[in-house]
């Protein structure tokens, strides 16, 4: 008598879709809810709904690795430990676009902040009235560093606390779909991307990465998707580890709260990480991993 397998068969259009849809109900169900109760994403919710984000997609990609497919989880994901020069290059190219980032805004005519005259200044004009007496008294006893150690002081947080998110993320998109989706170089990482941007497009439009609303956020998103995968899977293979893509990421979702310091009264739609001036940043750190890709490595990944 045949023995009745309680799994289905597994075939490369299943192995993409159905981990994404197991992400999709856990990452997207919260987001609907707040959709439905008119709860806006600048909120505690919308902080909290961020946190648990990512954590449905790890969860798909470990479910699907071990008790469907029932393999190892750490090697074929890409989770390796052996460091290399790569992984401090991980590190540093968030500093890198929000630098360039800040350089183009400025160019496009938002004046950066440079001084700690600036960076308070503007800390005081979002303070509500009635708390600025507490706000001086504050700033007495703690002044505030210079505008850049803003960026040194949130470094860390992209090897420790914000990692946690970046491992969620890249372990599912340049760990598991790495293997997954076919196809050369460009083929590859551009079919990330956009899975990576359908998955995150309905919290965007709820107001993650923008801060508003909308469907101008989802649009912007795309092309931010397809380059910043560009980049992460060069990282990811030159590597030969997705933590170092979880360094990466970890540490932009870190520099974050910088970029907006650093770049204060520039609309988010141009402003770094994300906005059109994240997305020419983007394309100048591609643009180096090419001719790193073309003049400095044996193996070329870009030509396929």
């Amino acid at each position: 008598m045949e023995t009745l397998s309680v799994s289905p068969e597994v075939t490369k259009t299943r192995l993409i879709w159905v981990p994404f849809m197991l992400m999709a109900v856990g990452s997207w169900t919260p987001v609907v809810g707040m959709w439905f109760q008119g709860i806006e994403w600048s909120g505690a919710a919308g902080r909290a709904v961020a946190l648990w984000y990512t954590v449905p997609a790890l969860v798909a990609v470990l479910l699907v690795q071990g008790p469907w497919l029932k393999q190892p989880i750490l090697e074929p994901l890409g989770i390796r430990f052996k460091v290399n020069r790569w992984w401090g290059i991980a590190w540093l190219l968030p500093v890198a676009i929000l630098l360039l980032g800040m350089l183009i805004t400025w160019l496009a005519g938002f004046e950066p902040v440079l001084t700690v005259e600036q960076l308070i200044e503007n800390k005081r004009s979002v303070t509500p009235a009635d708390q600025l007496a507490e706000f001086d008294r504050y700033l007495v006893d703690n002044p505030p560093p210079h505008p850049f150690m803003l960026i040194v002081l949130g470094m860390p947080a992209g090897l420790t606390f914000n990692l946690i998110p970046g491992m969620c993320e890249e372990v599912a998109f340049r760990g598991y779909y790495f293997r997954e989706v076919a196809g050369g170089f460009w083929a590859r990482s551009t079919k990330i991307g956009l899975l990576w941007w359908l998955w995150l497009a309905p919290s965007v439009a709820l107001g993650n990465l923008y801060g508003t609303p909308g469907p101008l956020g989802v649009a912007l998103a795309l092309p931010w998707c397809i380059i910043a995968s560009w980049v992460l899977v060069y990282v990811r293979v030159r590597s030969e580890s997705v933590i170092a893509c979880a360094v990466a990421r970890g540490t932009m979702i870190a520099l974050t709260a910088a970029a907006h310091d650093l770049t204060f009264g520039t609309p988010t739609w141009i402003a770094p990480f994300y906005g059109l001036a994240g997305i020419a940043a983007l394309l100048l750190v591609w643009l180096a991993c090419w001719v790193h890709d073309r003049t400095r490595e044996q193996a070329r990944l870009t030509t396929t």
